[in-house]
């Protein structure tokens, strides 16, 4: 059973969820509408969205080394009490992504004085033309910012920490799973990874107007469709996440 205390607390970042979203969202359209084509490319406000294939660099690699970023807005959100600045890397290539489909990652920093988003996106020059692509973006986008503004709260001693969700460190243990991809299941069950992603996925279902369990269940079958985890490893991940959404509250349970 959802209290509704849990679901008041859970509905406050809604807000914030969706601003971010839109603006986001704003920032991208009018940086792909400004940076003329892929044959004749300019920059956006200084920076480069229409970027060139190269080979065998993934669009991991292709963001870390970026520098430059597209301002989004700052945020200082009543609501929820987060104050947060989020930025755009964003990539128009025909180079580490397939028509139809899209990149997109994010990442918080929480232990500064004013937090920070990131979201990186990469999209198929062909799929700017259509315009389609858009439409899939939107829940996975939504879930992305969810996900990171729940990593705000686990930070220490900055703007966006929460009473009860303070997480401790965990660098050393990321790095580890990178170089490790025989052990990458276990990114999905770090403390702080669970409850993101419970967060994430819970506004991506609230987006699409779907159930939560079939968000969940896709999202983990996408994972092993594509390689990143196996059957037993999802049971593992799924079975930590259903034993984590009552101590959290505000979630539908799984089955």
């Amino acid at each position: 059973m959802v209290r509704l205390r849990h679901l008041i607390v859970e509905s406050m970042y809604d807000k914030l969820t969706g601003e971010i979203n839109k603006d986001i969202f704003k920032t991208m359209k009018n940086a792909i509408k400004g940076s003329g084509t892929q044959e004749r490319p300019k920059k956006y406000k200084g920076y480069v969205v229409r970027k060139d294939p190269i080979p065998n660099t993934t669009m991991n690699k292709l963001f870390d080394s970026e520098r430059a970023t597209l301002y989004v807005n700052d945020y200082d959100d009543k609501v929820s009490g987060i104050e947060v600045t989020v930025e755009l890397k964003l990539a128009v290539t025909e180079d580490g992504v397939e028509p139809g489909n899209f990149f997109i990652d994010g990442s918080a920093d929480a232990d500064i004085d004013w937090p920070q988003i990131e979201v990186n996106i990469g999209i198929h020059p062909d799929d700017v033309k259509s315009g389609r692509i858009f439409s899939k973006i939107q829940p996975v986008l939504r879930d992305l910012v969810r996900h990171e503004i729940e990593h705000l709260t686990h930070g220490k001693d900055s703007a966006a920490e929460k009473p009860g969700k303070r997480m401790q460190g965990d660098k050393a243990m990321r790095r580890k799973i990178r170089q490790n991809p025989e052990i990458y299941y276990k990114y999905y069950l770090l403390p702080k990874e669970v409850d993101a992603n419970i967060h994430g996925l819970y506004s991506r279902a609230k987006t699409l107007k779907q159930p939560y369990q079939k968000v969940v269940d896709d999202y983990l079958d996408s994972l092993v469709d594509d390689d990143v985890i196996d059957i037993k490893k999802r049971k593992l991940i799924y079975n930590t996440w259903k034993n984590r959404i009552p101590k959290i509250g505000g979630i539908p349970t799984l089955k």
